[in-house]
């Protein structure tokens, strides 16, 4: 379970195609901002969630978010802190942050 945090464009998305590529999946990563939630790989190995758009916790629970939560399966939340509540106290949180440079990134790791 990996709670990303950061502001628009810190690179979230690109973070989740760097776990995809690094389990092996070929699967496109695009965010599921409208959509809410990506599976990757079959069976999957990877759940993507976005709460950029969903701020309801009812909506989330809704959706059946715990179910998802299982330790077969990598989730990751773009936009965790919306849905904070609804987190399990196992997840990892990783911060991004623009750097210095255009493309530098800064990342920080937390349980």
């Amino acid at each position: 379970m990996v709670a990303l945090h950061g502001e628009l464009g810190s690179g979230k998305t690109t973070f989740i195609k760097g776990i995809a590529e690094a389990l092996g999946l070929d699967d496109p990563v695009s965010s599921p901002t409208f959509a809410l939630i990506h599976e990757y790989g079959n069976p999957p190995e990877l759940y993507h969630f976005d709460c950029y758009r969903e701020t309801a916790l009812e909506r989330w629970e809704s959706l059946g978010l715990a179910e998802y939560f299982d330790d077969e399966v990598i989730s990751v939340i773009e936009w965790a802190e919306i849905i904070a509540p609804l987190l399990p106290e196992r997840a990892i949180h990783v911060t991004l942050s623009h750097g210095a440079d255009e493309n530098e990134r800064l990342i920080e790791v937390a349980q």
